[in-house]
């Protein structure tokens, strides 16, 4: 959803908030100021020559001058062995220009602010994460009220900065509910803070949470400051949805993948990136060849006229894929962020679209609606309607991301076709079709519909979807196309002198070959997008090949991410919820296999969640703060269609 940016007074290009009145930072020594209050008064350059991750908790991102403060001391004090998670609330998010100009009074920090904003977010509500130095340094950044965003995360957070407008300015967010939240994910004992205020009112409402508060000197002209440290948790936990709950276990050195496409290449690549050694099983003799091995593929998110969680799944996955992209192909030699095309062939997608826009949930630098005159400009051929353009969006090789994905030092793929997985002393066991036999301590299932033909697996409810796509190479009496086209299929400009379209959509479909029917299907379609290419097609009597495959979908259309669960004892725990579905359930735990993880059932949206979720499931794994909000975490988890079951009755 659209959030608002934040309005502001600039005083010597140094910004000032008109909504409450007060400088973001000290116009004279603010860069010391910021030090001393939040990294010396959480010991940070101590904490660092760790070996252990460091996660630091902000309640107001602001300029980003703590992060960049932060990272600056990490590089100068870190352990080579240690990794910074800095996690920051922002409501009135400042927008890129802006903080290009206030940057601009701090060139100390270049190398920092350079990379951020090349991966500044669109300003839509909900967690966006950011990777600095091939992921050693992790910044979650969660636009919205920071009571709600906090309510949401899934950390363990050792240090926290309150920072934000002055309790008086902006009492809203200085509230007995955010502290609540902030005792939640600290830890007794261990868990620090630091902040510019010393108001009383403040200082008891941090006492009353847990935390043990001392007064420090201020800085400058200010008298005196706060820090604390939490002992003990004054309020009780209570799981609402404990079936969602999720196992710890200890960071692991090596972990194996079933599944060579491209979520397991995905989740290889998050897991290799913080130094796990990771081998990918797959089955045939190259990478990329079921589902994820289509030429070309759009990349966008399609988005919903009210926000829904698949919605801000998507959305939220396209933005991660965009930077992870950024990052691995900064050429864009197998993709192209040409922008996407997606028009109003139909009249109820035309409402639709209108609709999308009168409700204004999405910023214009997203999404832009457009004529069938400008959209015919922008693709370079003439379409039949108007749209959507998403201007930031393209197409993207399948086949080729997962190689680039796979392609790192801490990846070996080997070549077997799993067929029985078994857990026996503390280790998995998984034997071939040669009954060969191959060891490991964690195992990630990622092999699309296969994923269901292993016994703790087989609950969870994935369907294979027959797709087909036509190929046809370019020549010049086809029209120019500089854009990604999407109707009821869609086009991408050709790659390699090879135009790809399509694409069918068959339930019920077996057949593997490639049909004329299905060839027809797609020139249907391309025939409603692009008729004067449609019609040079036909004309030229062009040559058609194709390729089909299966999409693997669940009956949600959400994917299947998280660690694998004891069916049985998920229906023993959790029987109450056939009579009461709002039984709680207090101290109950249902198990879940050791070390067993999933992440399936992606349908044909995988190049959009496919690295989200394996940068979810590579943190799950290696206790990591999460990347998504607790309401994306529990409507991908594995277990969810057990409890919809039991609710239903259906089990």
């Amino acid at each position: 959803m659209l959030i608002q940016n934040a309005t502001l007074d600039w005083i010597d290009n140094s910004p000032k908030s008109t909504e409450f009145d007060d400088i973001y930072f000290n116009t004279v020594d603010g860069v010391e100021e910021a030090r001393y209050v939040f990294v010396e008064g959480n010991n940070i350059n101590a904490r660092l020559a760790d070996n252990s991750p460091l996660v630091i908790a902000e309640t107001g991102f602001g300029t980003g001058l703590n992060f960049l403060n932060t990272v600056h001391r990490f590089i100068q004090h870190k352990n080579t062995k240690t990794k910074l998670h800095f996690i920051s609330a922002e409501k009135y998010p400042l927008t890129k220009r802006d903080l290009q100009r206030t940057y601009a009074n701090w060139p100390q920090f270049n190398v920092f602010t350079e990379q951020l904003l090349a991966q500044y977010p669109i300003h839509t509500t909900g967690f966006h994460r950011i990777t600095f130095f091939n992921g050693e340094i992790q910044l979650t950044l969660m636009l919205g009220d920071a009571t709600d965003c906090f309510s949401k995360l899934n950390a363990r957070v050792d240090a926290w900065y309150l920072d934000g407008f002055s309790p008086s300015r902006n009492p809203d967010m200085w509230t007995s509910a955010l502290f609540e939240k902030i005792a939640l994910l600290s830890t007794p004992h261990s868990t620090t803070l630091a902040t510019f205020t010393s108001a009383s009112k403040i200082r008891k409402s941090l006492q009353a949470v847990g935390f043990d508060i001392k007064k420090r000197p201020g800085f400058g002209l200010k008298r005196e400051i706060i820090a604390g440290t939490f002992i003990k948790s004054t309020t009780p936990v209570i799981e609402a949805k404990p079936w969602f709950s999720l196992p710890k276990s200890a960071r692991p050195t090596h972990v194996t993948i079933i599944g060579g496409g491209l979520s397991g290449c995905s989740t290889a690549y998050s897991l290799a990136q913080r130094g796990i050694k990771v081998t990918i099983i797959e089955k045939e003799k190259r990478l990329a060849t079921a589902g994820s091995g289509n030429r070309q593929g759009a990349l966008y998110a399609k988005l919903p006229v009210t926000p829904t969680k698949q919605g801000e799944l998507h959305l939220t996955g396209f933005l991660h894929t965009i930077n992870l992209l950024k990052q691995t192909d900064p050429t864009q030699s197998f993709w192209s962020q040409c922008g996407v095309a997606q028009l109003a062939t139909k009249e109820n997608e035309k409402i639709r679209q209108q609709e999308l826009i009168d409700n204004q949930h999405y910023p214009t630098s997203l999404v832009q609606q457009k004529s069938a005159a400008e959209l015919s400009a922008i693709s370079g051929t003439a379409v039949s309607s108007s749209g959507l353009f998403f201007p930031d969006a393209g197409w993207v090789s399948p086949v080729d991301f997962c190689h680039a994905l796979a392609n790192h030092p801490n990846i070996n793929i080997v070549q077997h076709d799993i067929k029985l997985i078994e857990h026996t002393d503390q280790q998995w066991t998984l034997t071939n079709n040669s009954s060969e036999r191959l060891h490991c301590s964690h195992l990630v299932i990622c092999n699309a519909e296969l994923a269901s033909q292993f016994e703790q697996t087989k609950h969870l409810p994935l369907k294979a979807i027959r797709g087909q796509v036509s190929l046809t190479a370019d020549n010049a009496d086809l029209p120019k196309l500089d854009t990604v086209v999407c109707g009821e299929g869609y086009i991408s400009p050709a790659q390699a002198g090879i135009f790809c379209f399509g694409a069918t959509f068959d339930l019920k479909g077996k057949q593997r070959d490639v049909t004329q029917h299905d060839h027809d299907k797609n020139l249907t379609k391309l025939a409603d997008a692009l008729p004067e290419f449609h019609h040079a097609l036909l004309k030229k009597k062009a040559q058609l090949s194709g390729r089909t495959a299966f999409r693997c979908s669940t009956p949600d259309y959400m994917p299947v991410v998280g660690p694998a669960p004891v069916f049985s004892d998920y229906i023993d725990t959790y029987a109450r919820l056939r009579k009461d579905k709002n039984w709680r359930f207090e101290g109950a735990t249902a198990q879940h296999y050791p070390n067993l993880y999933v992440n399936s059932g992606h349908g044909s949206k995988g190049l959009i969640t496919c690295p989200i979720s394996a940068e979810l499931l590579a943190s799950m794994i290696c206790n990591e703060p999460l990347p998504l909000p607790k309401t994306l975490i529990d409507s991908v988890n594995p277990a969810r269609f057990i409890i919809k079951n039991l609710i239903k009755r259906a089990i």
